[in-house]
């Protein structure tokens, strides 16, 4: 992601920008999921397989069975072709991350409303920088994270140090 591909505020200057180089399949959240929908997946197909039923039964056992199915694996697959399409740029005043299978959305996360970034490490100095609280941007798979992380670490600092109220003397 470039400057020009994205709308700066005002006075906003880039930082950083890159995407993902790693695209993880499964992610720690997957490791509850990704069973559950299977389990779920299996049910469904001994119920239609087993039981034969028509009408509203056979109707909610397909929905359970899609359902199921997409927990076991869609997710983690649509997940790793967005990454595919991912862009993220850090400025002196927010992260933004943009992704999207078919149409590209844009999120941000102000920086002086983030705590300090967490990084999971990865292969091959990559890694994947997230932060506490919900609805904040995650850089997922990036490459170099912990000259990222340092760089946030002082861009969340300043950004903060921008908001603070000057002290009385």
């Amino acid at each position: 992601m470039s400057a020009g591909e994205i709308e700066l505020l005002p006075g906003e200057r880039v930082l950083w920008a890159g995407e993902p180089v790693q695209r993880p399949f499964y992610v720690a959240a997957d490791g509850v999921i990704a069973p559950a929908g299977l389990i779920l997946a299996v049910a469904a197909l001994w119920f239609l397989l087993a039981k034969q039923p028509s009408g509203g039964a056979m109707a909610g056992a397909v929905v359970v069975l899609v359902i199921g199915c997409y927990g076991a694996v869609g997710r983690s697959a649509v997940r790793y072709l967005a990454l595919g399409r991912t862009t993220y740029a850090v400025t002196d005043s927010r992260i933004i991350a943009r992704s999207g299978l078919f149409r590209q959305k844009e999120r941000s996360s102000e920086l002086a409303g983030l705590a300090e970034p967490v990084l999971k490490p990865g292969p091959s100095r990559t890694g994947t920088l997230s932060f506490a609280g919900p609805g904040t941007v995650t850089l997922m798979g990036i490459g170099e994270s912990k000259r990222v992380r340092d760089l946030l670490v002082k861009a969340i600092e300043e950004a903060k140090s921008r908001q603070a109220p000057p002290e009385a003397a």
